[in-house]
């Protein structure tokens, strides 16, 4: 499929707690690999070439009566794709798979395939040894993490230009 230059994509967010714990693994990684900046997130669903009131509110609906999904985290891996050059792979699980697949029926489009659910901690070229020696020295991964957050992101191909302009919450009132 070919990178669209605008669009919008869907993101998983962390709680505060799980989002703190990534930025810190990411800051050892830009350490090393000096990437550009971006904000932690999970890719979950685009691209779409727009997202309408209707969409907007769907998505606002579902994640009003969702209570945060548990991820698995699976281990650190990397690519040679700018955008999944260092990353954590995230197990695919039926929760992650079916708000997933919500997303893009409030969208009325059908799901895109392969997915490869991951958290990026670093974006660019990098040499696969350098890659291979970064991993040995990050700590062990916590099991898992919470997403709470479903965020619309207009995307540029550069990266400056992304941003965030919807965000809705999951529902905490099911953890009560």
């Amino acid at each position: 499929m070919a990178r669209l230059n605008k669009g919008f994509w869907l993101w998983c967010e962390f709680s505060s707690v799980d989002t703190e714990y990534i930025i810190e693994i990411q800051n050892k990684v830009q350490n090393e690999l000096r990437g550009p900046e971006f904000k932690i997130h999970l890719t979950l669903a685009g691209p779409f070439d727009q997202i309408t009131h209707s969409s907007i509110d769907g998505i606002r609906t579902y994640c009003s009566q969702k209570s945060p999904i548990e991820v698995k985290l699976f281990k650190y891996d990397y690519q040679e794709k700018f955008f999944q050059s260092f990353f954590i792979a995230v197990l695919q699980s039926k929760e992650l798979d079916g708000l997933r697949n919500a997303m893009f029926k409030i969208n009325n489009q059908k799901p895109t395939y392969p997915y490869l659910p991951h958290i990026s901690l670093a974006y660019g070229n990098y040499k696969k040894t350098v890659k291979e020696n970064l991993i040995a020295s990050l700590p062990c991964l916590n099991n898992s993490i919470d997403i709470d957050k479903v965020s619309i992101v207009e995307i540029g191909e550069d990266i400056n230009l992304w941003k965030v302009s919807e965000r809705f919450s999951f529902s905490t009132a099911a953890l009560v």
